[in-house]
């Protein structure tokens, strides 16, 4: 067993740890209760005389994610870790929100997604279309620009993108930033062992970010960005990118990843039952492609719009 199943492990068994966390003994257990969260939602809105729709619930049903971390590590089952990844992508990027941010608010979004090589998550949360991202926080926008610069291969977004890059090195800004910025700009110079050191830097700054210890344990944007590379560096340059030594990072779910041609999607680890039966038909929608409202460095994610476009597709039964 790697070391990352047996810290795992540990942590998911301290009730200290998983005090305010969603977590359950196993899926059945995740199904039961949020059949019984269904049940009280549905009976007050049936009192109050409102309609909910499935987005409404889905917002109010909890992630499963921690817990298919937990059984995939139990039984080694790399595959289960592979879509546990999976299935929380597309959960999160089914909650539309915008916190006030345009499409580079979603940059977190696709290094969790892109762990499961979730790649047309990557084109619809930083759509060509849009440009580069003006409205954010300042390291996600300069990071999701340079991304976007490298992914649809722009020169002219490139030079200003590495430009600001280069300058968040020199700025007073959180180490794990930077080190993403590192490892991106070392894919820009197609330097593959500045790759590998800002890798491992990525997976070692995790551990100070602000969220739980069980969120820490596995760093999906490390795993994230190791996919990405592969999409923008040759095959023989990728090749030179070391596995990080990270404790926080799992050499034996890229080994599964690469024995099985690095797919390119996953199956949810979780096929809700009966009255949740619309959560399958909501995750199992393409995911939606970012639109954005208002003007200049004013614009934010269109929630009400991408809501819309949303349902229309879950009504018209496209998955």
């Amino acid at each position: 067993m790697e070391k990352i199943a047996k810290e795992y492990l540990k942590l998911y068994r301290d009730p200290e740890v998983t005090e305010y966390l969603y977590t359950y003994e196993d899926l059945e257990e995740y199904l039961q209760e949020q059949k019984e969260t269904y049940k009280r939602l549905h009976e007050k809105a049936t009192e109050a005389g409102k309609e909910i729709d499935p987005f409404g619930y889905k917002y109010l049903l909890q992630n499963p994610y921690l817990t298919g971390l937990y059984l995939a590590f139990q039984k080694q089952d790399y595959e289960m870790l592979h879509n546990a990844i999976y299935h929380n992508s597309k959960h999160e990027l089914s909650k539309f929100s915008s916190g006030g941010y345009d499409h580079s608010g979603n940059f977190w979004k696709v290094l969790d997604a892109m762990a499961s090589n979730h790649v047309e998550t990557v084109e619809a949360c930083l759509p060509e279309e849009l440009g580069l991202g003006k409205n954010g926080y300042p390291p996600f926008v300069k990071t999701s620009n340079l991304l976007m610069a490298l992914w649809y291969r722009n020169d002219e977004w490139l030079d200003a993108a590495y430009t600001e890059g280069t300058k968040l090195l020199g700025q007073k800004k959180g180490l794990w930033e930077k080190a993403i910025m590192e490892y991106l700009l070392a894919i820009a110079d197609r330097d593959a062992d500045r790759a590998t050191e800002a890798l491992g830097n990525v997976c070692k700054t995790s551990r100070r970010v602000d969220r739980p210890k069980l969120y820490k344990s596995l760093c999906t944007e490390a795993h994230g960005l190791y996919h990405i590379a592969r999409h923008l560096l040759p095959e023989n340059l990728f090749d030179q990118i070391e596995i990080p030594n990270n404790p926080n990072f799992c050499r034996g779910l890229i080994d599964w990843q690469k024995e099985h041609g690095y797919p390119e999607t996953g199956e949810l680890i979780v096929d809700y039952p009966d009255e949740l039966g619309f959560m399958n038909r909501i995750l199992n929608l393409p995911v939606q492609r970012c639109v954005l409202e208002g003007s200049g460095k004013r614009q934010t994610v269109d929630v009400e719009e991408m809501k819309k476009r949303a349902m229309g597709a879950l009504e018209a039964g496209t998955t």
